[in-house]
């Protein structure tokens, strides 16, 4: 995982004049709305920051906050991308501004007054043990659990429905290959708003699992302007919380218990392969994340380890297949691959949409990845009279 920092509270000359060139603002201008040349000059030269005056007429010039202008206030994620100053790698940049696009849009939504009851979780007490972090994400599972009044041996269904629920927004879409989930944080006053996007081409359990690590950031507000959970193992702190959480909210140690139980000590190969798929198939984790919880266990009937390195050495595929189970992993992955939309935020967005208060552009970031074509389409096949619903 890679975590993007906040910069200082400093607005430089240089950055102030990629704004000027990237807005077309001439000298001419910036001299006319501050009233002199020499004034121009002095901000231009980074000889000083902006007076209280100068940062508003600014702001209201180049659309920055007067208080990032004055140096008080930190450039947001937007500014900070419009700059090229972000710490954001390259093969992110674009999801990451799209992830933007959705948050604007539930803000505008938010603010006509669409909105959805959350759950609440700003005061969920999550546990902070620096030092047993694998305990404090499993700790935190289970209050979570708790609080949601999940039964501790039945799965978590609709994921995507309950993270919503908390405020955040959820969207599958196409990430570069080595990127599982990319979180970006927005704050709206004394409050956190997160947009989620999970890698579409992940296997449907690899999703899952990587939505829950994901509500892991969301809960203990892991610091940077955006989290980016890529392919390659961490030992930081919060990844290792994250991915405990992930396991243990997912899969909790009861249902582990009362699985071993059900299937009885494996003998051979074969068991282990029914035993691992039954597990994948009912609680929706990982191949690797199922193999780890049964390496972790201290219950005498977990299979030994040369049977988990067995199980581990065959394509997931084969392996369903070899138990009876290919069918129902294919009927699991039909959805592989394919983009999925937020479903609160369409909800919203098409309900403001109806009401004459989003423009079709913002349906489009929403639905159809800024095309507007394909969304007018998508509308039209679903009944909507674009005239009627986008006029005036």
């Amino acid at each position: 995982m890679t975590r993007m920092g906040s910069e200082a509270a400093t607005f430089d000359a240089r950055a102030l004049s990629e704004l000027l060139l990237r807005e077309d603002v001439t000298l001419s201008v910036l001299e006319d709305l501050l009233g002199s040349s020499e004034v121009s000059n002095e901000l231009l030269r980074g000889e000083r920051l902006p007076s209280r005056r100068e940062a508003s007429l600014l702001g209201a010039l180049l659309g920055v906050d007067p208080k990032v202008l004055a140096g008080v206030q930190s450039p947001s994620l937007g500014v900070s991308l419009r700059l090229g100053t972000a710490e954001v790698e390259h093969d992110v940049v674009e999801p990451v501004e799209h992830a933007m696009k959705l948050l604007a849009a539930d803000r505008l939504t938010e603010h006509w007054g669409f909105r959805a009851p959350s759950e609440g979780m700003a005061r969920l007490p999550v546990s902070r043990r620096s030092y047993k972090p694998k305990e404090d994400g499993r700790m935190t599972a289970v209050r979570l659990r708790a609080r949601l009044r999940l039964d501790p041996f039945s799965p978590v269904e609709d994921l995507t429905g309950l993270v919503e629920s908390m405020g955040c927004l959820v969207e599958y879409r196409p990430l570069p290959k080595n990127v599982h989930g990319i979180s970006v944080p927005e704050n709206r006053g004394s409050r956190k708003v997160w947009a989620i996007l999970i890698n579409s081409h992940d296997y449907w359990a690899l999703q899952r699992f990587t939505l829950a690590h994901e509500l892991s950031h969301v809960l203990y507000e892991d610091s940077g302007q955006i989290i980016v959970d890529r392919a390659q193992t961490s030992n930081a702190l919060p990844e290792i919380i994250a991915d405990s959480f992930s396991r243990h909210f997912l899969f909790p140690d009861d249902a582990l218990e009362e699985m071993l139980e059900n299937h009885g000590r494996p003998s051979d190969p074969a068991d282990v392969d029914r035993l691992v798929a039954d597990i994948m198939l009912t609680y929706g984790i990982s191949r690797q994340a199922t193999l780890k919880a049964l390496r972790e266990s201290k219950d005498p009937l977990a299979p030994s380890e040369s049977l988990l390195r067995r199980c581990e050495s065959v394509a997931v595929r084969s392996m369903m297949a070899g138990v009876g189970a290919g069918a129902a992993w294919s009927e699991m992955a039909e959805a592989e691959g394919r983009r999925y939309a937020s479903p609160r935020l369409t909800e919203h967005v098409l309900a403001a949409f109806a009401d004459n208060v989003v423009s079709l552009p913002m349906v489009a970031d929403v639905i159809a990845d800024g095309d507007e074509a394909e969304a007018a389409r998508q509308l039209s096949a679903a009944g909507w009279d674009l005239p009627s619903a986008a006029g005036g």
